[in-house]
C-alpha cells in the first residue's frame, strides 16, 4: 500500500491533466482516504514545478490548491499562504507576459489582492510611518503595515507589465513601500 508520502511524489510525476482529473475527486485541503496528505507540500511543489517548466496548467494547479487550503486556514496561515500564490503569479507575469483575463497571468488579480490587504488607507500609513515609533506601535498595527509592505513587494515585481499605467494611484503606495516595517 501507497504511503501518503509517495502518493505525493508520485502524483508530482504526473502530467497535468492527470493531476486535474485527481484533484477533481477530491476534496482539496482534507484527508485522502483518512489519512494526512500534505497539501501545502504539495501546492509548494506544484508551484516549482509551474516555475520549472514556464507552464500555466501547473500554475493554476499550484493556485487552485493554494487557494482551497488558504480558505480553510487561520488568518496568518491563510495570509502566508495567499502571498505564495500572488508570488507565483507575479513571477509568472514577469516570466510569460502580462494577459489581461488569464487566470494566471492578470496582474488585476494582484492589485485587487493588494487592495484587500491594505486595510489601512494611504494617508493612515503616512501618518503611521512618519516617523514610525515600534516601542509604542501596537503589533497589530506593525503586522498590518508588514502586510502591506508584503502585498507592495509583489506589486513592485510585475511593474514592468505596465499595471501602474493602469493604476498610477499605486505609484504613492510604491514609493512609500521602504519606509514600512
Amino acid at each position: 500500500m501507497e504511503t501518503k508520502s509517495d502518493l505525493l511524489q508520485t502524483v508530482l510525476k504526473w502530467p497535468h491533466q492527470r493531476v486535474w482529473a485527481w484533484l477533481d475527486g477530491l476534496i482539496i485541503g482534507e484527508p485522502i482516504d483518512g489519512e494526512f496528505f500534505n497539501w501545502d507540500l504539495f501546492a509548494f511543489a506544484a508551484a516549482t514545478r509551474a516555475r520549472e517548466e514556464r507552464s500555466l496548467s501547473w500554475a493554476n494547479i499550484a493556485l487552485l490548491v493554494y487557494g482551497d487550503i488558504a480558505k480553510r486556514s487561520p488568518d496568518g496561515i491563510a495570509e502566508s499562504l495567499t502571498y505564495s500564490a500572488m508570488n507565483l503569479r507575479a513571477w509568472m507575469i514577469c516570466e510569460l507576459g502580462a494577459r489581461e483575463g488569464d487566470t494566471v497571468l492578470d496582474p488585476a488579480v494582484i492589485v485587487a489582492w493588494f487592495r484587500r490587504t491594505a486595510t489601512l488607507s494611504f494617508e493612515e500609513v503616512v501618518q503611521l510611518v512618519s516617523p514610525l515609533d515600534l516601542r509604542i506601535t501596537p503589533i497589530d498595527t506593525i503586522r498590518k503595515l508588514r502586510s502591506i509592505k508584503n502585498a507592495l513587494n509583489v506589486l513592485r515585481s510585475i511593474c514592468k507589465s505596465g499595471v501602474l499605467r493602469k493604476h498610477p494611484e499605486l505609484i504613492d503606495w510604491l514609493r512609500i513601500r521602504r519606509r514600512l516595517p
